[in-house]
């Protein structure tokens, strides 16, 4: 289902930015604390606010007003960042296929950024620890040759060393794949 810019059908993304021949390998998606994280933040300012009504609420306003205006807050200041945190951790992904990695940020109902990387640009992938290591998630990076762009970070991917040994092998065996289609050629050519 589409919203706007909000594409909700991740097998859509795909089929999209396959080539013919390509297949894809592996799905990446975050782990849940990111939304729980973003959430709790969300349920500490609602606090704030639900502590300030009741105070002016004690004040002597009344209370449809403290209500009215309490939602009104909550409505334009929470509700907009909670909605945000659980597109960003239920839409957003990124999927390799055997010659590109494609990341889908979804970061709301209006914004869209899709980036498509081909296996060629990548210098290596490597992970780091979050939270001490405690939990079962980590930062994901790609890191892109010289000259061709910024490192690429992705927080909270579950079981992310793992994630970035598979998308090391596969960047390897692209490599070789090229590297035999080069030889190849240059067999062919004497």
């Amino acid at each position: 289902m589409r919203i706007f810019a909000l594409e909700t059908n991740t097998e859509k993304f795909k089929r999209n930015f396959l080539a013919e021949g390509e297949r894809e390998v592996l799905t990446v998606r975050y782990h849940g604390v990111r939304f729980f994280l973003s959430a709790a933040w969300m349920g500490v300012f609602s606090l704030i606010l639900a502590t300030i009504a009741v105070g002016i609420w004690y004040a002597g306003v009344p209370g449809w007003i403290v209500a009215v205006i309490a939602s009104l807050l909550w409505l334009a200041l929470v509700f907009p960042r909670l909605l945000t945190a659980y597109i960003d951790w239920r839409y957003d992904f990124a999927f390799v296929t055997t010659d590109k990695v494609v990341i889908v940020d979804q970061s709301s109902v209006f914004h869209l950024r899709i980036t498509p990387i081909n296996l060629e640009n990548f210098a290596s992938v490597s992970t780091e620890t979050q939270f001490f290591n405690l939990f079962p998630f980590g930062k994901l990076r790609f890191h892109l040759k010289s000259g061709l762009g910024e490192d690429l970070a992705l927080p909270y991917i579950a079981n992310a060393d793992g994630v970035a040994a598979q998308i090391a092998n596969v960047v390897t065996e692209y490599q070789r794949r090229k590297d035999l289609r080069r030889h190849g050629e240059a067999d062919g050519s004497r």
